[in-house]
């Protein structure tokens, strides 16, 4: 069997949401947000699904793969591993968001035909699953502790395992108080009205310093979030590990980290508790595989990032299934209860897992005419700024 053709797809899809800088009322992002699906035709009649969604990246992944065609055209796909590695061997770069993406997408898509021509899930050649089911959470906003606990609420009947919100983006300088004060009441709000057994988990988006940090951990630590995340920005492993070791609250990190070299020193300092690869930048599944496996040697678990479509979710579950030290799985509800749009796909959401598929490769079935219908719009870049102008966000 070859690989005859390779076409991308890319489309906008609503996010249900509006966020606002709660000090100017700027919109931060989007109200739509592009996914990019790879389909790699064979002469066998098999075709395969990959996702490169890489938001703002759209377009650079996009040109990348077509590029690649002429690497790809004419190979044996069901050389997975030895398919991706060729490509990148072929390139002196190494790394980055544009290659893990793009080599994602490729990974994923040729997963997928080797699971449907050997008629097995992809966990199945990966070794096999550990695990039937994966935990998942959704998202809520800590505008208020109202509209926290309202969110909150709606994501437990929604039959997940807890839910993550951003806090401290209220705040109008490097050590706004009153930020911190208002997000702290959130959480307080959250864990009394959901009670014990529900997670909560944030994600500061490497905006605060160290020390708004650690004292916003440890006004929070009472209410016993599941993790911090991304407490300071990425690019320092010794502001990382200071805020590790000061914490209560268990940190987490990863979502803006590539290549297993990225993650190795955090793994090798044991710098945090969680790592937050995404699947769609981490050079695919078995980039996420390779990483899970180097963290369990220093007993850290997984708790993969997930922004985009369902093709990214089904190749997370996969790797996740196959990952001893899995922890919890990031999940956007509104987009997942609109995935039958875009795909057939045989989850369910209850008890707070996600059921892991059986179903030959990536288990999805993509609605090509009708995702070739959608429009597609670029994702206007965020504006997270204090006061005075200068950058507090990413």
């Amino acid at each position: 069997m070859k690989i005859t053709a390779l076409r991308t797809h890319k489309f906008s899809v609503p996010t249900g949401q509006e966020i606002r800088d709660p000090a100017t009322g700027q919109l931060l992002c989007s109200t739509s947000k592009p996914w990019l699906f790879l389909q790699l035709e064979t002469d066998g009649g098999i075709t395969g699904w990959g996702e490169g969604t890489g938001e703002w990246l759209t377009e650079p992944v996009e040109a990348t793969l077509h590029a690649w065609s002429e690497l790809l055209v004419g190979r044996d796909p069901l050389q997975v591993s030895a398919l991706c590695e060729d490509i990148q061997d072929r390139l002196p770069w190494k790394g980055g968001p544009v290659f893990g993406s793009a080599i994602s997408a490729i990974n994923q898509a040729l997963y997928d035909i080797a699971g449907r021509a050997w008629n097995v899930p992809v966990h199945t050649i990966l070794g096999g699953k550990r695990r039937e089911q994966v935990r998942v959470y959704a998202h809520t906003s800590l505008e208020s502790p109202e509209v926290a606990v309202e969110g909150a609420l709606a994501v437990q009947k929604a039959g997940y395992a807890g839910v993550k919100a951003n806090p401290l983006e209220a705040r109008t300088w490097q050590r706004d108080s009153a930020a911190v004060t208002q997000s702290v009441d959130c959480v307080e709000a959250v864990r009394k009205a959901l009670g014990d057994s529900f997670d909560i988990l944030l994600d500061a988006h490497g905006s605060p310093t160290v020390e708004l940090s650690v004292e916003f951990a440890e006004a929070i630590a009472a209410f016993r979030p599941l993790f911090l995340e991304e407490p300071v920005k990425v690019g320092s492993l010794e502001a990382l590990e200071e805020v590790s070791s000061k914490s209560p609250v268990p940190i987490a990190t990863g979502e803006k980290l590539f290549h297993i070299r990225d993650f190795l020193p955090l793994i090798e300092a044991r710098a945090c508790a969680y790592l937050q690869p995404d699947v769609c930048h981490a050079f695919g599944i078995d980039g996420l595989v390779e990483i899970g496996r180097a963290a369990l040697h220093a007993q850290m678990q997984m708790a993969p990032h997930n922004a985009g479509g369902p093709l990214c979710l089904a190749a997370s579950l996969t790797a996740n299934a196959v990952t001893p030290n899995f922890l919890i799985q990031e999940l956007g509800d509104a987009w997942f209860r609109r995935f039958h749009t875009y795909v057939e796909h045989d989850w369910r959401i209850e008890g707070g897992h996600i059921n892991v598929s059986d179903a030959p490769g990536l288990g999805l079935t993509v609605k090509l005419q009708d995702i070739e219908s959608l429009p597609y719009e670029p994702m206007p870049y965020r504006q997270y700024r204090h006061e005075d102008g200068s950058w507090k966000g990413w």
